[in-house]
């Protein structure tokens, strides 16, 4: 059996336009040091990781029994859209938050290497059943009549490939809501729907920006759903819950340390993989003291064995409003009306009146031909070694992951299967 893993995110960052502001001086930046793409690449892999766990504690924060999911790959695009219009303090604050510690260009060069470097297949062929498929999409919407610096259209088609659109928001914002929306659910092929809801878009919205992210896979290492049976899942509360639980045995990359069992699933084609922290104790306190350098150092220690692996199928989506969240991270000054987005029109009369992000996963058994040929690649002729034993029966954290730049594409964590 092939099990697909489906995951998709959308993130919408609304400029609204206000008037009677002046320009702030511009203040210090990133540095302008020189640095090879790949060095740029390297910087911003690290930084965007460092931003997406510094978003998750504020998640966790919020929702502390509930089910996580999000794209810090897609919050970072749309938001670098966003960064390279900033000037003054509120370039400042987002490069602070963000960790882009490269300047505008050098992080718009490094965006568009990177997303070279994710993307593999297109929409089509997830449809009719390819094994790997990362389409990233982005998109700048403009009222019809508000111009636009051409520098700024031109570094976001250039380094972003955004699509351009004029929409009238002053006349029609119900019917430009809807066209965002059609926009988002095409570029994830249904999976994110009415990401913009009523009401949000209003006269004074003068743009939009978009990043949309589809991802869909096989397991390089698929599960037989003959042997996915009903088990216990144990809850926060102590309770447990009866949810469908997949299981093999198999060579994966596992490593317990740090506080947490850890195995990595390669898929079929690409260089993905999903990356699952299974903590030994509560995963609130375990949550409280990971970051980047702990993700690295589990990522550096996982090594080749047997391992039966048992863990559940799961699918939801999630919403959320960022606005606050980068507020209190510190991106203060790009929500009012001291915001300065001269980037985009040549004065400081745009700010963000709100971020939007909505994802969906899903993993379940689907199809039936390469388990076999998965089978024959990867069979042993020796007898394995007693395989480890990681049973994913309680709440759990995990990553989508592109392996050769550690680059988390989307995170989350799973408290309840069957919610």
């Amino acid at each position: 059996m092939k099990v697909l893993t489906n995951l998709s995110a959308t993130t919408a960052i609304l400029l609204t336009i206000v008037s009677g502001c002046s320009a702030e001086e511009n203040l210090s930046v990133p540095d302008s040091r020189p640095v090879t793409d790949t060095q740029a690449v390297q910087e911003l892999v690290l930084g965007n990781n460092e931003f997406a766990l510094d978003l998750y504690e504020k998640v966790c924060g919020i929702q502390e029994s509930d089910n996580i999911f999000f794209s810090p790959y897609s919050i970072s695009s749309a938001l670098g859209m966003t960064y390279a219009g900033a000037r003054g303090q509120t370039s400042v604050e987002m490069a602070e938050v963000l960790h882009f510690t490269l300047p505008v260009e050098s992080t718009n060069r490094a965006f568009h290497s990177l997303t070279e470097t994710l993307s593999s297949g297109d929409l089509s062929g997830a449809d009719s059943g390819d094994p790997f498929t990362l389409s990233i999409s982005n998109g700048l919407w403009v009222q019809d009549g508000f111009s636009l610096l051409d520098e700024y259209v031109a570094e976001v088609t250039r380094y972003y490939s955004a699509a351009v659109r004029n929409l009238d928001f002053i006349n029609d914002s119900e019917g430009s809501r809807e066209t965002i929306n059609e926009w988002v659910a095409e570029s994830t092929l249904n999976r994110i729907l009415d990401l913009i809801p009523p009401g949000v878009l209003k006269e004074d919205t003068r743009v939009v920006l978009t990043n949309a992210v589809y991802f869909k896979a096989s397991w390089r290492k698929p599960f037989d759903e003959h042997f996915t049976k009903d088990a216990p899942f144990s809850l926060v509360d102590g309770s447990t819950i009866d949810v469908p639980m997949m299981s093999q045995t198999d060579f994966f990359s596992y490593v317990a340390t740090e506080g947490c069992k850890a195995v990595e699933l390669e898929y079929a084609a690409g260089n993905a993989s999903m990356l699952i922290l299974l903590p030994d104790g509560d995963i609130g306190q375990f949550q409280q003291e990971f970051d980047a350098v702990k993700l690295e150092t589990i990522r550096r220690r996982l090594s080749f064995c047997n391992v039966y692996l048992s863990m559940p199928r799961f699918e939801f989506s999630r919403s959320m409003q960022l606005s606050q969240m980068l507020r209190t991270l510190g991106m203060e000054s790009a929500f009012g009306g001291g915001a300065d987005f001269s980037g985009f029109t040549g004065s400081p009369d745009l700010f963000i009146s709100e971020v939007l992000h909505k994802a969906f996963v899903k993993v379940d058994e689907t199809g039936t031909e390469a388990a076999a040929a998965t089978a024959v690649v990867m069979g042993i002729t020796a007898m394995p070694p007693q395989p480890v034993q990681m049973n994913i029966d309680r709440p759990f954290m995990f990553f989508i992951l592109d392996r050769e730049s550690g680059s988390i594409v989307f995170m989350g964590r799973v408290m309840d299967p069957s919610a």
